[in-house]
């Protein structure tokens, strides 16, 4: 079979980290989740500029939904980002790092509600149910409205705008500021989001309304490898690339033509001369993790079929690695990392399985060509992973412990190298 390359973008961080160390001496064991801080702190470095070059406020709330790391919520409190939550348990651990929050999510229980008002917080509501619970508490509250059928497109989350006049009456009779209002897309088309924050404008000034930002969320894509490589992938995909011929069809667009800062940069210009000193609220999530963290599992043997098909298993499962759980693939493939300096020169087709007692326990559906054959004992470094991949799904099946996080640091010319969990206050 015809192999497909789908290679990693280089980074000069995560690159340099590999060659500069022996990962069997300095990682006890594995599977195990590496974020790195400094690519984390340089991703927001790139989005403060852009906001600079258009002469805007920086408004970089970190979307914490996409990794669980202690040491992101910190980092984004000391670079001054604000932290987007989406449940009371989130709420709680951003807290302990700043006060500059948006509350988010559906189903908000009134604890969540109750925190984030006693906090000041501002509250993205998400039903006008949600907005009468809030007015029930009789105390000052910091709103967004958020917005469910912009230019015609539908999302479960938050408010028809045939309810925005029942909404602005309860605000106005209530205790409840109105700062903003906020959408969710679920795609990555920046037309459509400059097309919505068009619409929004046009509400707010056909109802002469004060508010002070408009949030557009995330969905702001990256590129995760190279252009020909993306295409070629496109082009040739079918049942037979994949183990157990799985037709997998819906893909993440690992390659756009304008990604992370560029993409941002193309919606401010898009839109500033039309704000009228109104703030533009992002909180990404993906871009801001953009070649933040590596996942590492052991392989612990090859199971070969007579089909032909080929199985590394390894001590990592479907858990550790989500795109599966939207029945996709993550197609960018692992690199092996040798225990036997020698190698073998063997080459082998093969996908990649896990530890669970579960069929569908596949890491890697893809039929991946390595060129040396991976062997007990070596790691298979998966990059790119921080971003809702290292652990959005993760679990104790079979009481199996949760995948550990370690985070490196750059400091001169040494690694500093701790433990995600001493991050936390």
């Amino acid at each position: 079979m015809k192999s497909i390359k789908i290679k990693p973008l280089k980074n000069e961080i995560v690159d340099r980290f590999i060659a500069d160390n022996n990962l069997f001496a300095i990682i006890e064991c594995a599977p195990i989740n590496v974020i790195f801080i400094d690519n984390f702190i340089n991703n927001i470095n790139l989005y403060k500029d852009i906001f600079m070059r258009n002469n805007m406020h920086d408004n970089i709330f970190f979307s914490c939904k996409a990794n669980k790391g202690y040491s992101l919520l910190k980092t984004a409190a000391e670079q001054k980002c604000g932290i987007e939550v989406s449940s009371y348990y989130e709420l709680e651990d951003a807290l302990k790092y700043t006060n500059r929050i948006i509350a988010s999510g559906p189903a908000k229980d009134f604890e969540y509600i109750k925190l984030a008002i006693e906090k000041n917080v501002i509250i993205s509501v998400d039903d006008i149910e949600e907005l009468k619970e809030i007015d029930k508490f009789h105390h000052t509250a910091n709103v967004m409205l958020r917005i469910s059928n912009l230019i015609n497109i539908q999302s479960r989350f938050g408010v028809n705008v045939s309810q925005l006049n029942k909404c602005l009456s309860i605000i106005k009779k209530g205790k409840i500021n109105l700062v903003g209002f906020s959408f969710h897309i679920n795609n990555y088309n920046l037309e459509d989001r400059i097309n919505a924050i068009l619409q929004l404008l046009e509400i707010i000034n056909n109802r002469k309304l004060n508010i002070r930002y408009i949030d557009i969320g995330g969905g702001i894509p990256i590129n995760y490898c190279s252009k020909e490589e993306y295409e070629n992938f496109k082009r040739e995909n079918n049942k037979n690339m994949y183990y157990k011929r799985k037709e997998i069809r819906e893909f993440y667009p690992y390659y756009n033509e304008k990604a992370s800062e560029q993409a941002l940069d193309y919606i401010l210009h898009s839109v500033r001369n039309k704000l009228n000193n109104i703030e533009i609220i992002i909180e990404p999530g993906r871009s801001l993790l953009n070649n933040c963290g590596i996942s590492i599992y052991e392989v612990k043997y090859i199971k070969h079929f007579d089909n032909g098909d080929n199985l590394i298993v390894t001590n990592g499962n479907i858990n550790c690695l989500s795109e599966q759980w939207f029945d996709s693939d993550y197609l960018i493939e692992p690199l092996v990392y040798k225990r036997n300096i020698k190698p073998s020169k063997k080459v082998i087709q093969a996908s990649v399985a896990g530890n669970l007692c579960l069929e569908q326990d596949i890491i890697t559906w893809r039929k991946v060509e390595f060129e040396d054959t991976p062997e007990k004992g070596d790691f298979l470094i998966y990059y790119n992973t921080a971003a809702y991949q290292m652990d959005s799904n993760e679990s104790d099946f079979h009481k199996i412990p949760i995948v550990k996080k370690i985070v490196v640091k750059k400091i001169e010319n040494k690694y500093e190298i701790r433990s995600d969990s001493s991050y936390d206050c």
